[in-house]
């Protein structure tokens, strides 16, 4: 075995050991870049967690920090059509793509490489994206400069062995950091931003969820040092005003994200209305999700299947087996199947308990035990 075989060995192991060890979201990717980065060099990086239900992003870790290259990005990039999208990756099956194969050598035909990667001095991109029953957890693009050598096929292999133990580690990282309803006291704050990005108007509860998202330098209101998911949730207003296909018409400009202690938030923008006929402001409402959101995430971090996840939803309902049956046309038998796989994977032993697991953990974080069991 040679030197370098045994070193992409030892990482593997390196990081999939990470991947089981209960890290949070932030310090997973951190270490694991460092580990990735012993046996694919690499001169920058841009890391993300996403959010399942709508396979975008949430959490950006951009390494070197370069805070108006990623906004820039988020409003006028991220939802264009552009090569090696990580959602079209997943329905591919491809969980690692060069940008220089996908574009056949011509780097400047990516609308990504022209206005992002470019400028800022970087060549070839590398990106990989981490998902698991094809559902999206996280990614990340490795970047190397200008008159470096491309990625390789064995690099592009390495990652994508590591791929499904990312995938794995960031699921249950978010089922892990689930803080309890009852911790939030706040209701929904609104943060308005004028057309240079300014902050003009803000609520105590938006500036109070906005310092849970991440740390608001003393300039935060100049638009300088607001989180990531802001500018995702300015970028899906601006694609969702102009949209393409019908998919973007229907499409609501809400982003989905976690905050550092846990708690989940959706940002949803919206254009108001001038009152002068001057230019329009973009207002963002900042609020907690409720218990049937985190119960949403719950099933998706639980592995459930999308005919699992029908079955948990006609349950809750209060329908029983010969119902559940009828309404998705599939025998009793089946729908009992479908159930004992369920409770598997959730680890419960009935369906009062599937429901408070799902449902009222959240609200009740300490009144269920590991294994539950209907009374």
């Amino acid at each position: 075995m040679s030197a370098s075989t045994t070193m992409e060995e030892r990482i593997v192991a390196e990081v999939r050991r990470l991947c089981y060890a209960g890290l949070d979201t932030p310090a997973l990717h951190r270490r694991v870049l460092a580990s990735i980065g012993r046996a694919v060099p690499f001169d920058g990086s841009c890391a993300h967690d996403a959010d399942p239900a709508s396979g975008l992003g949430m959490r950006m870790y951009q390494d070197p920090p370069d805070t108006q290259n990623l906004r820039f990005f988020l409003e006028h990039v991220y939802f264009e059509e552009d090569v090696n999208d990580f959602n079209g990756m997943i329905r591919s099956g491809r969980p690692v793509a060069l940008l220089s194969e996908a574009t056949g050598g011509h780097l400047d035909r990516s609308l990504r490489y022209r206005m992002s990667l470019a400028p800022r001095g970087f060549h070839y991109d590398m990106r990989a994206v981490f998902a698991s029953q094809r559902q999206h957890w996280g990614g990340v693009s490795l970047f190397r400069e200008r008159g470096r050598r491309d990625f390789t096929t064995r690099e592009a292999a390495l990652v994508g062995r590591l791929a499904p133990h990312l995938a794995a580690g960031l699921r249950a990282a978010a089922l892990r950091a689930q803080a309890p309803l009852t911790a939030i006291s706040d209701g929904p704050g609104v943060l308005v931003l004028d057309a240079r990005g300014h902050v003009v108007q803000y609520t105590a509860s938006a500036e109070r969820w906005l310092r849970e998202l991440g740390e608001l330098g003393p300039g935060w209101q100049d638009g300088r040092a607001l989180p990531s998911a802001v500018w995702l949730a300015v970028g899906a207003l601006r694609h969702a005003l102009k949209p393409e296909t019908e998919r973007d018409a229907a499409s609501i400009p809400r982003i989905a994200t976690r905050t550092a202690s846990g708690r989940w938030l959706f940002l949803q923008a919206a254009v108001a209305e001038s009152q002068n006929g001057g230019t329009e402001d973009t207002v963002l409402v900042v609020e907690p999700a409720g218990a049937q959101a985190l119960a949403w995430l719950r099933t998706a971090a639980y592995g459930l299947s999308a005919r699992e996840r029908e079955v948990v939803e006609l349950v809750v309902r209060g329908l029983s087996t010969s119902p559940i049956a009828a309404e998705l046309h599939i025998t009793e038998y089946t729908v009992q199947d479908h159930l004992s796989h369920i409770f598997d994977k959730v680890g419960v032993r009935g369906r009062r308990a599937l429901v408070k697991r799902l449902y009222m953990d959240s609200l009740y974080p300490d009144s269920l035990d590991p294994m539950v069991t209907d009374a």
